[in-house]
Parts: structure tokens; C-alpha cells; sequence
């Protein structure tokens, strides 16, 4: 179950290129990426929040480590897909939320379908790592990772309301939170 060594078959790899796809693209994201990690405007229950959400990041990343991918063709093939799903997502709503100027509402690309299309890749490319390891553990993380991240989530909001007010108002009527 747990083996802890760096050999192709560990679930390492698939910690290593997901955090190179969530976190190379600040490196080039400009003002956006500054934008993305700025939280002066949550309030202390949001960040506090977002310190648990860090925590489990981490465990979620470190986990697979310890897991070895599995050998069963089913779970490669649908975790390989929602990985890979989560990994194009990612990469694609980073592009839209970094080309945006910081003063206007981010609509365009994966932005049309999702109004956090960022937590939604993420969590899809989580639960791809957790069908290839087949970690309960991980998909248990997941699931609390999730939970935890909708009160975030509504604080966000509360923050576009009063930063965008009507555009908002219509860009929510016509886009879900999640899909």
C-alpha cells in the first residue's frame, strides 16, 4: 500500500508534472498571477479557510508518493483521462484568467462554463491521481479538500458582487459555479 521510493511506478510523477502545470504558469502570469494569490480582501474565516486548503494541498501532492500506480488497466485508462482532463483545464483556464486585465471579469474560455473552472480541473486531475493510485485516502481528501473549498468559494463571490456588481449579476445567472 505504502512504498516509499522515487521509481517510475510511484504516484510521485503524477504529483510532480501537477504542480508543475498549476504552479509554471504564475511564473509567467504577470499581474494575474499576483492577482490569483492576493487574499487582503478575505476576511479572517476565509483565510483561515484557505491555510486548511494549503494543508491538504500538500498532503493531497505528497500522498501519492507512497502509492504506487496501480496495475489495473480500467483505473489507468480513467484516471489517465480525468488526469489528463484536469491537466488541459488547468493549463487552458490559467491562460484565460492571466490574459484578462486585472479590472475586468474573467469570461472567456473555460470561464463560459464554469465560474471557477480552476477548482473544478483541479479537482478532476485530484481524483484522476486517486483512481491511478487507488487511494482511498487521497479520494477521502479530496472530498473534504472540496467541501472546505465552497465557503472560499462563496467568499470569492461576495468579493466579484462588489467589484463587478451587475456585470456580475449577469455573468452569474449565465454561467454555473462548478458545471
Amino acid at each position: 500500500m505504502f512504498e516509499f521510493n522515487f521509481s517510475i511506478e510511484n504516484g510521485w510523477i503524477l504529483s510532480l508534472i501537477f504542480l508543475l502545470i498549476s504552479y509554471v504558469p504564475m511564473i509567467f502570469g504577470g499581474k494575474g498571477a499576483k492577482r490569483l494569490v492576493n487574499f487582503s480582501w478575505m476576511n479572517k474565516r476565509g483565510k483561515v479557510l484557505s491555510f486548511i486548503i494549503l494543508i491538504l494541498f500538500l498532503l493531497i501532492v505528497i500522498l501519492p508518493i507512497f502509492n504506487r500506480i496501480t496495475n489495473n488497466e480500467i483505473s489507468i485508462i480513467i484516471g489517465f483521462i480525468l488526469y489528463a482532463i484536469g491537466a488541459i483545464g488547468i493549463i487552458t483556464s490559467y491562460i484565460n484568467y492571466f490574459t484578462t486585465p486585472l479590472n475586468q471579469l474573467i469570461v472567456r474560455g473555460m470561464y463560459r462554463m464554469s465560474r471557477n473552472p480552476i477548482y473544478v480541473f483541479t479537482l478532476i486531475s485530484f481524483i484522476g491521481i486517486a483512481v491511478l493510485c487507488e487511494s482511498f485516502l487521497l479520494g477521502f481528501l479530496f472530498l473534504i479538500y472540496s467541501i472546505i473549498q465552497h465557503p472560499i468559494i462563496k467568499e470569492e463571490e461576495r468579493f466579484c458582487e462588489n467589484n463587478f456588481g451587475e456585470e456580475y449579476e449577469i455573468y452569474k445567472k449565465h454561467t454555473r459555479r462548478y458545471l
